[in-house]
This record gives C-alpha cells, structure tokens and sequence, in this order.
C-alpha cells in the first residue's frame, strides 16, 4: 500500500486506508493502520511523530508503534511506502506507552480548566472589579 499525505482543517471521523491525514494547526495525524486492520492510529506532531509531504506521498517519522490494538504492528512510512519493523514485546510496548503517558504529564503541570471554571473565573474577576470601583 502507498499512503498520500493529505492536509486537513479537521480530522475526518471515518478515514480512508491509504491516507495519512495531517492537521497542522492542532500539531494531529491521523491514519488506518497499514496492517489493514481497520485500527485508528492517532499521532501527536510534533509531540512524538513528523509527518511530512514530498510529492503528494506521506513520511511519518519516528516510527508509528501500534501498542493499543491486537496487530501490534510496528513500521516506518517514507515517501509513501510501508517500511515494516519487528513488532513490540509486550513489555517493550509496556515500557513505551508509559513513557510517553508520563512525558504528557509531565507536560501538563498546570491542568487545562474546563470552560465552566474558565468562566467562572472571568465573572469574579469582573464582579470584583466592578465592586471595587463603586467602593472608591
């Protein structure tokens, strides 16, 4: 299979097999797996994975590990063509999802809040202010 490189403004909900698609604005790939499958493979860019374009053809790199479905597969895409590795050891795939969940973490210090409390803050914030003036 030859995957092409497709830029999008969102990420379709049903993807084509034989297309890597690359949001660059939200830094998002995603592909079917090229074992044929049908698993959902979704890759953080730059986070963990570059994905880019030379003729209309994908090259993912490092390595897409697919640790979260049965296949197990492991391969490299470049200039389209799949490129395939030694699949994971459980332990290996163990060792390497935990990486990444405690790299993400480590990240996100500091919590996105949600948009209720994001909202909430605005209006105290305001309220308070509106408060103060009236007090002078």
């Amino acid at each position: 299979m030859i995957y092409s490189y497709l830029a999008v403004d969102r990420i379709p909900r049903e993807l084509s097999e034989g297309v890597v698609y690359h949001n660059k604005d939200f830094e998002l790939g995603a592909m079917l797996c090229a074992c044929g499958c049908g698993h959902r493979v979704e890759l953080l860019v730059p986070d963990s994975h570059q994905i880019t374009s030379a003729d209309g053809l994908a090259t993912i790199r490092p390595s897409v590990a697919v640790c979260d479905a049965a296949c197990k597969s492991h391969y490299i895409i470049t200039a389209g063509r799949v490129q395939w590795l030694a699949a994971f050891s459980p332990a290996h795939a163990k060792a390497v999802m935990q990486e990444q969940i405690a790299r993400h973490a480590s990240r996100d210090s500091h919590p996105q809040q949600s948009w209720v409390d994001r909202f909430r803050t605005v209006l105290v914030r305001a309220f308070n202010q509106v408060k103060a003036f009236f007090r002078l």
